[in-house]
Order: C-alpha cells, then sequence, then structure tokens
C-alpha cells in the first residue's frame, strides 16, 4: 500500500505528479491531500506510474485525475483539467460516453472498441476513434466510489481500414465498367518493375522499357512532390513487412496535367523475412476525384 511519504516523493517525478501536488484540494469535496483515503492514494499512486494513458474519476462531484500518457489526448483542455468533474472536462463529448459512465457507476465493466468521439482536443472539432475500457472503483459499504479509464486512441487504425475498404470499391467499380487498369511486377532485389503499356502511359514512362524492364525509381518520377514522401514511404513499409500496399496520390501526365490514381499492391517476402517480389495493380481515380470534390460542396479540381 502506498503511505503518504510515498505517495509525497511522487509528485516530483511526473507532471501530472506535481499538478495534483499543487492543485488545492481542500476547497473540494476530497478535502486536503493529506486526509485522503488510503484506496484513493494508492490508485493515484498505480495511476501516476503507469505508461498506458489512465484516466480516474472519484468521489460524489467524479473529480478528475490521470497520468502523463492522458495529457495528449486532453490537448488544450490540459490546463486546469486535474480536479476538475469528469462531466466538466468531457463536456464536448459527454452524451456519447454518459450512458457508459452511468452503467459503470451501476457496477457494470465498459468496454468499447473503436468508438468514434469527435473531441476537441485543439479547441476545434475533431473526428476519432478510441478503443477504452471504464471499471468501478469500490469504496465504503459496497458503493462505487469512482471510475477507472485505460485508453488508446485507434484514429490511425481506422483510417487505414477505410481507406483500404474505398480503394478496394474503387478498384471493383473499375472493374465493373471495363475502366483501364495498369499492372506491374517489381523485383525487388534486381529492383527491375515490368509493367504493362497502361501502366507505362499512366506513369509516363515509354512501353518498350515498361515492358522490359527498368529501375522502380522510373515510375515515380512522374509523382506529385508534396505526395512522393508518403507514397516512399508506404511502400517501404510495405517491402520491410510484407504488408498489404494501396495508395492514392496525385501524378503529372505528359502535359504536366494533375491526375489522381490509386495504386494496390502486396510485397511477397522469402522464407528469411526479405522482400523478393511486389506485384500490383493502379487505375486513374481523377474523375471520382472530381465528385467527391463537388459533393463536399467545394467544386474544385483535384490539386
Amino acid at each position: 500500500m502506498a503511505d503518504h511519504a510515498s505517495f509525497s516523493q511522487l509528485y516530483g517525478e511526473t507532471v501530472s505528479g506535481r499538478e495534483v501536488a499543487h492543485t488545492d484540494w481542500s476547497k473540494s469535496s476530497l478535502g486536503k491531500l493529506e486526509s485522503w483515503s488510503q484506496p484513493l492514494k494508492t490508485l493515484v499512486t498505480a495511476l501516476l506510474a503507469c505508461p498506458t494513458p489512465m484516466f480516474l474519476a472519484w468521489g460524489l462531484d467524479r473529480l478528475s485525475f490521470f497520468n502523463d500518457a492522458y495529457r495528449p489526448i486532453l490537448g488544450q483542455r490540459v490546463k486546469g483539467a486535474m480536479g476538475r468533474p469528469f462531466e466538466q472536462l468531457w463536456h464536448d463529448i459527454w452524451s456519447d460516453i454518459e450512458p457508459l459512465v452511468r452503467e459503470t457507476y451501476s457496477g457494470g465493466n465498459v468496454e468499447m472498441i473503436d468508438m468514434r468521439l469527435d473531441i476537441h482536443r485543439d479547441g476545434v472539432p475533431e473526428e476519432s476513434w478510441w478503443t477504452f475500457s471504464y471499471s468501478p472503483v469500490w469504496g465504503d459499504n459496497n458503493v462505487v466510489a469512482g471510475l477507472l479509464c485505460i485508453t488508446r486512441e485507434t484514429t490511425e487504425k481506422v483510417r487505414a481500414e477505410q481507406d483500404r475498404k474505398k480503394a478496394a470499391a474503387r478498384l471493383q467499380a473499375a472493374l465493373s465498367i471495363g475502366d483501364p487498369i495498369g499492372s506491374w511486377e517489381w523485383d525487388v532485389v534486381n529492383d527491375r518493375v515490368t509493367a504493362d503499356q497502361q501502366f507505362a502511359v499512366i506513369y509516363n514512362v515509354d512501353p518498350a522499357r515498361a515492358a522490359a524492364g527498368t529501375p522502380v525509381s522510373e515510375f515515380l518520377h512522374c509523382i506529385h512532390p508534396d505526395d512522393l514522401p508518403l507514397v516512399q514511404s508506404q511502400i517501404n513499409n510495405a517491402v520491410r513487412y510484407g504488408d498489404h500496399y494501396q495508395s492514392e496520390y496525385r501524378i503529372f501526365d505528359r502535359m504536366g496535367e494533375i491526375h489522381w490514381v490509386s495504386a494496390q499492391g502486396r510485397a511477397v517476402l522469402d522464407a528469411t523475412g526479405s522482400c523478393i517480389r511486389f506485384p500490383g495493380v493502379c487505375f486513374d481515380i481523377t474523375i471520382n476525384k472530381k465528385i467527391e470534390a463537388e459533393r463536399e460542396g467545394t467544386g474544385s479540381r483535384p490539386r
């Protein structure tokens, strides 16, 4: 159990710990820090030391405690967040999470997977997804005294899955209406890309050279410079880990006009885990991008 000495020592070890120490708790329902119950001290001690984002709501007012790993989640609201009532702290998403909080305070355990929450992390609404659990913390007389939350953001994973599904849908649409689709086969070991005529035309490479095989850099030359770093990073990750590859980016045609393309492929690894082949397909989605822009009310050309 954490005694007051070890609890006080923890104050200086973390940013959140120092905030706990400097908050005037005497004006709250908890009273002065020295008078806190041993269970509360134990919980806060464990929370502050944990490397996983954790949040604790405690007492009748559901006062907020959190560790350093949780601070980035708060964004601009982190100032003055320590000791603030849970409902006030997360007022912008309270309608979404209040039923979960109520269930937890009724003694239930709640687990949410990839739940969408439009939080105002930087002062403006931000679409994000979270996996988290709410667990009741029992106090005296078999009454729930608090709520413990362990969380992690899954926005990047959810968006990647959404992008994958959109790319698959676009490929299926292209196949169904007979749009030209170019294909490539990359011999990664020897850095030779062989491609069909349609792929060569899309990437401004001489079809004869593409059929014979040419370095991958020749096909990357026409990619918009603002998109090239991301494309290279996605390719590198696929080669390194054998991941599925899907990407949408801008290219310049022979006349200097900008087009959007969708590329999908898969890195093939050998028994040692080294990438040896990287086949894939690509098709022009410029029209799709224009339609999306019109639906969003921008009416602008893809840039």
